[in-house]
């Protein structure tokens, strides 16, 4: 029997039959395959943060995407419901099916598909119960994505979906955790050889699982997205989620360890200003433009007396949140910039109390559908003070905020801008007390030169 070999007999003209079938095969005595880094990684629980739910923000709670956690008796029902979503999907012609099944069951093709995923979750499938599970998420994830987009048929929301919403939450919620993903080039390939979804309904889906920060141009940004791929080609869903926010894919070259040690010893990190802070020194917020999380800057204006921070909005909402530490999981597993954990550190470092993000609220960098600013900070405090940030773009940015905070902390100006925001009224007494002055002055002024 060779490497990954079945036991059970599949005719082909009864692959429909085994699709349907129940998925229980399994080799007694797998062979070893030859090890590599995984491109969907396992995220263990020594790698997260005691302070958050692994389970609730690691873990699928509807459907198994991949082997992780195929098998998983919470996540049968949508199992059992694969195959018929994949017939629908093929608007049930068998002979798609057959050679869908046929071209996954190529021996390279299984063996890259496999090379996706960490040996030790891979090898104890045959290739035959491998490929079956490979061909009804696939099939699963575009039936999905089509109706979402306006394609395909409704049914899959009219006769489940809609009628149950917390459900529905959970599977797109499942479908960018870390550890619940399928190859990307497996996607596209199912797709072209069904001929039943273009790769732009993918793009879009991408951006329409975010409306509050995509969704004011979603057709344009996911042009945009499908434009940078040509040449560099995802590896999974979460990665293209990554990619639709982060400006570039440059490796990290900094060592972690010094990084870290950086972060946590130099004193313009403890003393970093917050936004509040940042008002009484003229520093404004906006928020940028573009969804990149490359495009913040500062900018002076009016002899430093009108300064603009512009940082790239951001949606805070419950289902955000899994999706955020999943990217941040993913950075963390990975050598590139880490885009996501340092934009996360930076406003941790600019929020400290509530008025903090009342600031940041109001200028349109963070938009909250979790019920209260005190939810927010708590947000904030929960995910992000275990992290450290390896990008220059925002380290850079923190120089030049602090750089000229330093520069107007300690004048008379910075001491009478800090009172009328904290007491406007008595700012305002002040500087009628000044006005009455100077008049009382003028006047007198004018009385003697008159009388000359």
């Amino acid at each position: 029997m060779s490497e990954h070999e079945c036991s059970i007999e599949i005719p082909d003209d009864n692959i429909v039959d085994w699709i349907i079938g129940s998925l229980s095969d399994v080799d007694a005595n797998p062979t070893p395959q030859q090890s590599s880094a995984a491109k969907i990684p396992r995220l263990s629980r020594s790698m997260v943060s005691e302070k958050l739910d692994y389970d609730k923000y690691f873990v699928p709670q509807a459907v198994s995407i991949g082997p992780y956690y195929f098998g998983q008796p919470k996540l049968q029902m949508m199992q059992k419901r694969k195959p018929f979503y994949t017939m629908r999907l093929l608007s049930g012609n068998k002979e798609t099916l057959r050679s869908l099944y046929n071209k996954l069951a190529e021996p390279d093709m299984l063996k890259d598909l496999r090379s996706f995923y960490e040996e030790s979750s891979t090898s104890k499938y045959c290739d035959k119960v491998f490929t079956k599970m490979m061909l009804l998420d696939s099939c699963f994830l575009l039936y999905y994505i089509n109706p979402v987009n306006g394609g395909g048929d409704s049914f899959f929301f009219r006769h489940w979906f809609i009628e149950s919403g917390e459900e529905h939450c959970f599977v797109r919620q499942d479908l960018f955790l870390l550890q619940n993903q399928i190859p990307f080039k497996l996607l596209k390939l199912v797709a072209s050889l069904a001929d039943i979804c273009d790769l732009y309904r993918i793009y879009r889906f991408i951006f329409d699982y975010q409306p509050a920060v995509f969704g004011r141009d979603a057709d344009k940004l996911a042009r945009s997205l499908e434009s940078k791929l040509i040449d560099t080609e995802p590896d999974h869903l979460l990665q293209l989620l990554h990619r639709a926010r982060a400006p570039n894919y440059r490796s990290y070259k900094g060592p972690m360890n010094a990084a870290k040690e950086y972060y946590n010893n130099n004193s313009k990190t403890i003393s970093f200003p917050t936004a509040n802070q940042l008002l009484d020194v003229w520093i404004r917020f906006q928020p940028s433009e573009t969804i990149s999380l490359g495009h913040c800057d500062f900018s002076k204006y009016w002899c430093g007396f009108s300064d603009v921070v512009r940082l790239p909005p951001i949606s805070l909402s419950t289902t955000f949140k899994p999706k955020l530490l999943n990217l941040i999981a993913y950075e963390t597993c990975s050598d590139k910039e880490a885009w996501v954990t340092s934009y996360v550190c930076l406003l941790h470092s600019l929020i400290r109390n509530l008025e903090d993000v009342k600031v940041l609220r109001k200028a349109g960098v963070l938009t909250s559908h979790l019920g209260s600013d005190n939810q927010v900070l708590d947000f904030f405090n929960e995910i992000a003070t275990d992290l450290v940030p390896r990008n220059s773009t925002y380290t850079d940015l923190m120089d030049k905020i602090q750089s000229h905070y330093e520069d107007w902390s300690n004048t008379s100006i910075f001491e009478l801008r800090h009172e009328y925001r904290k007491s406007p009224w008595k700012y305002i007494s002040l500087l009628g007390a000044f006005l009455a002055l100077f008049l009382t002055a003028v006047q007198t002024y004018f009385t003697v030169w008159s009388r000359n």
